[in-house]
């Protein structure tokens, strides 16, 4: 045998091996692309009485975007739970329409004209009076003129300050209440009725109010037409987002948080006032957890809409794990992400992703993160999904000795939206 030959065939082989091996690897990664919604979502989601989805779903890997149209316009929602949030915004839009055609919403709103005139004149003739007598104790006001110091950042979701002064936004929070919806929601279709009703100086919420009861199935109309969280509703009804702000302030100052990142974290702007409360509420929610600045150093630096309710659904899944399948000791960076950490030594991620897909770019965070994890001498590694994983991604991560979770919501008690 001429071994000089056969050392030069074996390494071309060898070479070969190699080339094909990348080749299905590379082969192997899945593309994002479009789902079908009959193949994804339960009926009563893909088509109601107000609404029909799409059939037509983006994905990204990671999230779906969805299509809603409605017999008030469309509407697009990015993730699953944004869509069942907007749905039942949107039959909480019917339910309002239904009531406002009633001839006791016409009577109603006939009667309170007056007294809304009335108002109006003395805000003119008399501003401070008026204001002065509208604001409900001198301590909430110097709290709320202390917060506006002291990097109080309004929303890109507020309304103006004039429609505060005027009452629109209570009005607003007090229809929402009725109606168990987010009056900060994204959704225009909400938010267009929101400010319809709650214009002249809310007299449609003190009429609504009152037929609420009156008008067959309104009084359930909470219960009924949204899955919404009870834990936040009297908090977002009765405080006003300078309110909140300062209630997150001192809750994230029990916690441990430092004040410049807190101060940081309050004055992101494209968090919603719900959106920022719920991640507080969560994270105090879970008194024993250690190292909860970690999570509120990620959260701080979301800088769009769809990464905002990606962090307070995140937030909501820690939660609920710690309560219902085993207490998170303590959280934990990993590169750029948030983990929990067990005293059983299992690491823990919690992803509010819809269809997640083996795509190059998450394989490659997958392979950075579990080398990461190598070094911190866990037990376990698990990931827990509210939506569902590609039959390539489970066998990945199981391959880099991931436990994979999917439908995870159910399993932990995670609120609707």
């Amino acid at each position: 045998i001429n071994m000089k030959k056969f050392y030069k065939l074996s390494s071309l082989m060898t070479s070969l091996f190699f080339v094909s091996t990348l080749c299905l690897a590379v082969q192997s990664f899945e593309s994002a692309g479009m789902l079908s919604a009959t193949k994804i979502l339960p009926p009563d989601v893909i088509q109601g009485p107000y609404h029909q989805v799409d059939e037509n779903v983006a994905n990204d890997g990671f999230l779906n975007t969805y299509t809603i149209h409605s017999k008030f316009g469309d509407e697009q929602a990015t993730s699953t739970g944004k869509l069942r949030k907007y749905i039942d915004e949107i039959k909480a839009v019917a339910k309002m329409k239904e009531i406002q055609s009633s001839d006791e919403f016409a009577k109603g709103m006939t009667d309170k004209a007056g007294a809304v005139v009335e108002g109006t004149k003395a805000l003119v003739t008399d501003p401070v009076g008026t204001v002065s007598s509208s604001i409900s104790g001198v301590g909430k006001l110097f709290s709320r003129a202390g917060e506006s110091l002291t990097g109080g950042s309004r929303s890109d979701a507020e309304g103006s300050r004039m429609a505060s002064l005027l009452g629109y936004e209570k009005a607003k929070r007090d229809i929402g209440y009725q109606f168990g919806v987010d009056v900060y929601s994204h959704n225009k279709i909400l938010q267009d009725e929101l400010n319809s009703l709650s214009g002249a100086n809310g007299t449609g919420t003190l009429v609504m109010s009152g037929l609420l009861m009156a008008v067959p199935g309104g009084a359930g109309v909470a219960v009924s037409v949204t899955g919404s969280s009870e834990m936040l509703g009297d908090v977002m009804r009765d405080s006003a987002p300078a309110d909140l702000r300062k209630m997150n302030r001192e809750k994230l100052a029990a916690m441990g948080v430092s004040t410049d990142i807190s101060d940081l974290y309050i004055a992101n702007a494209v968090y919603t006032p719900r959106e920022q409360t719920a991640i507080v509420v969560a994270l105090n929610n879970m008194p024993d957890t250690k190292n909860r600045a970690e999570f509120i150093k990620f959260a701080t630096v979301s800088d769009n809409p769809d990464m905002c309710y990606f962090r307070q659904r995140q937030a909501q899944m820690y939660e609920g794990y710690n309560r219902t399948v085993e207490p998170i000791d303590s959280f934990v960076p990993v590169g750029h992400l948030t983990a929990g950490i067990t005293n059983t030594g299992k690491i823990i991620f919690n992803v509010p992703l819809d269809y997640l897909l083996w795509t190059n770019n998450f394989a490659a965070t997958a392979s950075a993160v579990s080398q990461n994890i190598d070094s911190m001498g866990v037990k376990e590694r698990h990931l827990w999904v509210t939506g569902m994983v590609s039959k390539a991604a489970r066998e990945s991560l199981e391959g880099m000795g991931w436990i994979v979770h999917e439908d995870a919501g159910g399993k932990i008690g995670l609120p609707a939206y």
